[in-house]
């Protein structure tokens, strides 16, 4: 094991918070950065051989088109494949939400936003998005908070309630 590549973000700034949160799968990796933008938060997909061999190149960085301050967008990232889903855990008072990105979504290789996962029974400080994984056609989420604190994980399907309904 040796060091190939440091990865930074393009427009990085101090106290970003730029890698918070990791996830690789094959040639893609995605880094979160939850305090980007006044607390906004952003994650940055990076490839492998994007701009050379090897090079690991930043291709897309990722928002939440409804992205306030405070919402924590990329606290927790994972990718596998051609999706990556990023967490938004302090979204509408720490309810929480999680954006689902695919690859092709909006033209090749364009990391497009599909899908915003929610709580259908979300609570304020409910965290729902401190941590999420993503797997083939199914997304998971984690919430501490959920449930008087027992908290929960939600379980969603990429095609449960129609064609890339991402549902649960």
């Amino acid at each position: 094991w040796g060091e190939v590549k440091k990865l930074t973000a393009s427009d990085g700034a101090a106290f970003d918070e730029f890698g918070i949160s990791v996830s690789v799968a094959g040639d893609v990796a995605l880094v979160g950065a939850f305090q980007a933008d006044s607390f906004k938060g952003a994650a940055y997909v990076f490839e492998r051989n994007a701009g050379g061999t090897n090079a690991w190149g930043e291709v897309k960085k990722l928002t939440a088109s409804d992205g306030a301050e405070m919402d924590w967008f990329g606290w927790s990232v994972s990718v596998a494949g051609d999706v990556a889903l990023v967490s938004a855990c302090g979204k509408d008072s720490s309810k929480g939400a999680a954006y689902v990105f695919e690859r092709n979504a909006g033209g090749t290789n364009a990391w497009g936003h599909v899908k915003k996962l929610t709580a259908s029974d979300g609570v304020e400080g409910g965290m729902f998005g401190f941590a999420v994984c993503a797997a083939g056609d199914v997304a998971l989420v984690g919430a501490y908070g959920a449930d008087s604190g027992k908290g929960a994980a939600y379980v969603f399907e990429r095609n449960a309630g129609g064609i890339n309904a991402w549902a649960r």
